[in-house]
């Protein structure tokens, strides 16, 4: 079959595939080095490529990627025609180009450093903006919402500010906020959370996106998560427990006898390269100190003497001073300090620290185990279905009690299972957060595939800390 992967920057050698190999006769058209290619996805924001570009002759108006010649921050897409031919696998812009001469002195060499799209959301600024025509009302924090607004709906809000703001259509390449249906600007999975009225400061859309994911976390107990699909579309949504059946292309097993080729009604499994598992004890409080605004502190008490300290929190704490209720975790109990000065009114006061509480606790009251393993070649023989030509890509995974599906892509937030006794794994399925794939030399396009799974985003109550402090 044809190459099913292409790489296009917008606004160079007029939107053609990079990674085409040019013809001899075609000196001055930019391509890509294949062996330095490297593409991590990540469904927990931060994903990144790189690649050097060679340009084998300089034309007269100047190299490719001169600054004025190539957009700023150029659109980035990367393409696995397999998967789909319009949604890109990768989105996402440059941010940087570094240059030498080839040993020949006519051209150049470039390594071209690309961040996704969910970058862009720290560079996305939500303001207040202009309202009437007192200029005072232009600066400062707003609001959203009311007492029964949920994270969903806020977001909707945000976004729709940011679509009145910022009318940029190139911006809108890499985050549209456009309507998708009725009032709906984002793709949203699990159920709304009630978190109230939302009052913000001029910040990042990153900024604010936490603020209220980990409200959310802290009202509904889940760890949230958002970013940038493919198509440009923020995704938002909670990291549910793990799905009964798995739906990532492969299964990856240790043990040779287990391996199967895959079909309509049986799964696809292999083994891994590389397979590690890491459980990280350095991060973990199991009991936080929030230090409030002390002229009120005399308000907060629920008894006369007070029976619990407001201000103190357990993982395993009670109503209504309570954690993640974690109660089979054993061993020391790790402490922090959350300096809190700002929030007054014994009321909002308790909720938010009751809130800043369970969001925290419920991603660091317990070690976080995080799955790495490679695929770049097994035992498994070459078929037409799935194909393999370019690399482990595709395979059938279980939908069902009986049922089996060809899926194409390897991408973060999917579920993989894994089953290696040795590393505590048993049938066990987790989610996938991020994806490395590069090629396997510079003149083939078989892939190699790094995973990592079940590394959780939020390590730490960074947005409500912040607005807990007032920074």
């Amino acid at each position: 079959m044809a190459n099913p992967f292409s790489l296009v920057i917008a606004g160079v050698d007029g939107g053609a595939n990079l990674l085409d190999l040019p013809a001899p006769s075609a000196t001055t058209t930019p391509y890509v080095d294949l062996a330095t290619f490297s593409l991590t996805l990540s469904g927990d924001g931060g994903g990144q490529m790189t690649f050097d570009v060679i340009q084998p002759v300089t034309p007269g108006g100047g190299p490719w990627w001169r600054s004025g010649g190539v957009y700023d921050n150029a659109r980035v897409q990367f393409f696995d025609s397999r998967y789909s031919a319009g949604t890109p696998l990768f989105l996402g812009f440059i941010t940087n180009v570094s240059a030498s001469l080839l040993p020949n002195g006519l051209g150049t060499r470039c390594t071209v450093s690309v961040a996704d799209a969910d970058a862009w959301l720290e560079k996305t600024i939500v303001r207040k903006g202009f309202v009437g025509a007192n200029i005072k009302q232009m600066v400062g924090p707003f609001s959203r919402g009311n007492a029964s607004s949920t994270d969903q709906a806020l977001i909707n809000a945000i976004l729709g500010k940011i679509y009145n703001q910022v009318d940029d259509a190139t911006t809108r390449q890499l985050l549209d906020t456009s309507v998708i249906s009725g009032s709906t600007r984002a793709v949203y999975t699990g159920a709304a959370v009630t978190i109230g009225r939302q009052t913000f400061k001029p910040a990042s859309l990153v900024s604010i996106l936490d603020q209220i994911a980990e409200e959310a976390s802290g009202a509904s107990g889940k760890v949230f998560r958002y970013w940038v699909d493919g198509d440009g579309r923020l995704n938002y949504g909670p990291v549910d427990a793990a799905p009964s059946y798995a739906n990532a292309p492969l299964e990856i097993v240790t043990d040779p006898a287990s391996v199967a080729v895959g079909s309509a009604s049986a799964a696809s499994k292999m083994l891994p390269r590389a397979f590690t598992v890491d459980v990280d004890h350095d991060q973990m409080v199991k009991g936080i100190f929030v230090q409030a605004a002390n002229t009120r502190a005399r308000w907060d008490k629920n008894a006369t003497p007070p029976t619990n300290d407001p201000y103190f929190r357990t993982y395993n704490g009670g109503t209504p001073y309570f954690g993640s209720g974690l109660s089979t975790r054993n061993g020391p109990e790790p402490h922090g300090v959350f300096s809190a000065p700002k929030i007054k009114g014994a009321a909002s006061r308790t909720t938010r620290i009751q809130r800043l509480t369970k969001a925290t606790f419920q991603a660091r009251a317990l070690p976080v185990r995080t799955v790495n393993f490679t695929l770049a070649g097994s035992d498994l023989s070459q078929t037409a279905s799935p194909d393999w030509t370019y690399g482990y890509t595709q395979g059938y995974a279980q939908t069902g009690a009986s049922t089996w599906t060809l899926v194409k892509a390897w991408l973060p937030n999917q579920y993989v299972k894994l089953t290696s006794s040795a590393l505590d794994l048993s049938g066990t399925i987790l989610r996938i957060a991020s994806v490395t794939m590069s090629f396997e030399s510079d003149s083939t396009y078989q892939v190699r595939y790094d995973i990592e799974a079940e590394y959780r985003r939020k390590q730490l109550g960074k947005a409500l800390k912040r607005i807990l402090v007032g920074e």
